[in-house]
């Protein structure tokens, strides 16, 4: 799986939690270890937790595993230890046996289900996890993981929150109302794949203020980090420099004109399958 595809996941689940770190600023984390300043201990630890969490359901779901209570809590152990509590206890024993069987019934027969019908159950699972309330703490966020696991297993992209908000709004009411048609006949709305999530997956609760460096005297200008990403990643697309910045896509485009036209960018090759050479920083 592309590595800023998983960011993206990451930073969107995370938000929903209360993160507040943002796409660019968790790349910088779980890419190269690089904290950020104003950022919490705890929110950075719950992503490089769900980041592991990720990695190691990615590799269940490339090996075909079979569902099993004690390879979920597993999972959780990974993907929750900044929680802090005992992931191999949960509320209900049979409640996640019960999940872990019908997503294998699924899974069984995956082949012969349009993509569509997969989606579909993968909206079912995650009711059923963040309804069930296994641990006291990071059920919808390990509702998300499994739900995505199964997707990419069976080849379709995985879904990551198009609206944090709404999002929150029609789990919390179906959980509440023990509803899951309320959750998911509606989940598309506030779902998409996460490669169409350019936008909204990486928007936390709290929008940070612009990134200013220890020892300057002003944020960065977005110029300038155009030209430190795609030193580092030349092959970036003008959408991933969105995402990275959060402007909009012609706000990248004219900064990249500016950028071509004093020397400092060179385009080398088409605009699909070519790279940018960064001559010298603004």
């Amino acid at each position: 799986m592309d590595k800023l595809l998983l960011y993206r996941l990451v930073t969107a689940s995370t938000a929903a939690e209360g993160s507040t770190l943002t796409l660019e600023q968790n790349v910088r984390l779980l890419r190269d270890g690089i904290s950020s300043e104003g950022k919490t201990i705890a929110e950075q630890l719950m992503n490089l937790d769900l980041l592991k969490g990720y990695e190691a359901a990615l590799a269940d779901a490339a090996g075909h595993q079979m569902w099993s209570a004690y390879r979920i809590k597993l999972l959780a152990a990974k993907a929750l230890r900044s929680f802090g509590f005992d992931c191999s206890k949960v509320s209900s024993e049979a409640t996640l046996q019960k999940i872990c069987q019908e997503a294998n019934e699924v899974r069984m027969h995956a082949r012969s289900l349009k993509d569509s019908g997969i989606y579909s159950f993968s909206y079912q699972l995650h009711f059923r996890v963040s309804n069930a309330g296994l641990w006291p703490e990071g059920n919808d966020l390990m509702a998300r993981l499994l739900m995505n696991m199964l997707q990419i297993e069976f080849g379709l992209e995985p879904l990551s929150i198009r609206s944090t908000e709404e999002y929150a709004k029609m789990l919390n009411s179906a959980v509440r109302e023990d509803i899951e048609d309320i959750f998911t006949s509606h989940a598309s709305e506030v779902m998409a794949p996460v490669s169409k999530c350019r936008r909204a997956d990486i928007r936390p609760k709290t929008v940070p203020g612009p990134v200013v460096p220890v020892g300057t005297d002003g944020p960065v200008k977005n110029s300038t980090r155009i030209l430190q990403i795609l030193s580092a990643h030349p092959r970036y697309t003008t959408a991933d420099l969105a995402d990275m910045l959060q402007i909009s896509a012609k706000g990248v485009e004219k900064h990249l004109s500016k950028l071509k036209k004093a020397g400092s960018l060179l385009r080398i090759g088409p605009d699909k399958g070519g790279w940018w050479k960064v001559n010298h920083t603004v």
